[in-house]
C-alpha cells in the first residue's frame, strides 16, 4: 500500500500527526466527524489538555482534514485486513514458490509454534530477484545497519529483517511483523509499531539533516491477530502517511508488490 496523494503532504514531523495521535487517544476506536472533534476539548480548557485545546481552536482549518484523515485511516485498516492471510494460507503461498521446509519462531512449547512463512517468502523472492540482477542483499541481518554522511553517522536502533544491498550505507531496509495463532494479538503488536516508528523517525531526521535517503518498508501479516489489534494497524497507516514508512506490504502483497519493489531497487542501483 502506498500513500494517496491527498494526505501525503504533511511531513513526518508536522504537528498534524501529533494532533492525530491526541484525537485517537480521546476518541479511542470511534471515528469522529468534523463537528464532533472540538466539543470534547472544552473539558480541557483548564485541565491537562489545555495546550492541545488551545492549539486546535486557533487552527480551526485543521479540523476538517483531521476528520477526513481519521476516517481514511479507519477505511484503510479494513482494506489491510482483507489483504492479510491465515497462517495456512501463508504456508500454501510459500509452498507455491519454494520447496524449502519452513522453520518456526522459538516460542515456548506450550505456545503456538508460529511458522516464519512471511520471512521465508520475503527471503526467497528477494534472493531470486537480486540474483537475476547480480545484486547483493542481506535478508538475515545479524547486526545493525549504519550509514555515513560526511562526518555524521547513523546506526539503526535495532536489528532489522533485511537491507539492500547491505547493512553498510543501505539503499533500503525492511521490517517484518508476522503474527500467527488462534489467540488474540497483544502488546507485542503495539511494540512492533513503535519499533517501526523509532527506526523511521531516526531515518527521516538523519535524512533531513544530512541528505542521505534510505527507503524504509514494513511487511505485515496474520489476519486473526491483527484484527484483534485494529488500533495498532491504524497506527501502521499513520507511519505510512506521515512518511516514516515508504510503503506497507501486507499479506498477499508479498507475492505481487514486494517483487516490484525489489526489482525497482535493483534497477535503480545501476550496473555493478
Amino acid at each position: 500500500m502506498q500513500r494517496l496523494e491527498g494526505f501525503a503532504s504533511p511531513s513526518w514531523d508536522d504537528p498534524f500527526w501529533h494532533a492525530v495521535r491526541m484525537l485517537v487517544d480521546i476518541f479511542k476506536r470511534k471515528v469522529p466527524t468534523e463537528d464532533e472533534i472540538l466539543p470534547p476539548l472544552t473539558m480541557w480548557q483548564e485541565g491537562e489538555g489545555s495546550a492541545f485545546d488551545s492549539y486546535l481552536r486557533k487552527r480551526s482549518a485543521l479540523v476538517k482534514p483531521l476528520a477526513e484523515y481519521l476516517q481514511l485511516r479507519a477505511d484503510l485498516s479494513a482494506d489491510l485486513l482483507n489483504l492479510m492471510r491465515s497462517e495456512e494460507e501463508a504456508k500454501d503461498d510459500f509452498a507455491s514458490i519454494s520447496d524449502v521446509k519452513l522453520t518456526s519462531y522459538g516460542t515456548k512449547m506450550a505456545h503456538h509454534q508460529s511458522s516464519k512463512a512471511l520471512v521465508a517468502t520475503v527471503e526467497v523472492i528477494t534472493n531470486d530477484i537480486c540474483s537475476r540482477y547480480g545484486k547483493s542483499v542481506n535478508v538475515n541481518p545479524q547486526r545493525r545497519a549504519s550509514a555515513v554522511a560526511d562526518d555524521h553517522l547513523w546506526v539503526s536502533p535495532r536489528r532489522l529483517d533485511g537491507a539492500f544491498p547491505s547493512l553498510s550505507n543501505p539503499r533500503a531496509i525492511w521490517e517484518i511483523k508476522e503474527y500467527w495463532g488462534k489467540t488474540n494479538g497483544g502488546s507485542k503488536m503495539s511494540d512492533a509499531i513503535y519499533e517501526c516508528q523509532l527506526v523511521g523517525t531516526e531515518l527521516r531526521a538523519f535524512e533531513d539533516l544530512h541528505g542521505v535517503r534510505i527507503k524504509h518498508y514494513a511487511l505485515l501479516d496474520g489476519q486473526h491477530q491483527w484484527r484483534a489489534r485494529i488500533s495498532d494497524l491504524r497506527r501502521a497507516v499513520d507511519l505510512l502517511y506521515s512518511g516514516l514508512l515508504d510503503e506497507l506490504i501486507v499479506g498477499r502483497e508479498v507475492l505481487t508488490v514486494w517483487p516490484e519493489i525489489i526489482e525497482e531497487l535493483c534497477r535503480e542501483s545501476g550496473a555493478n
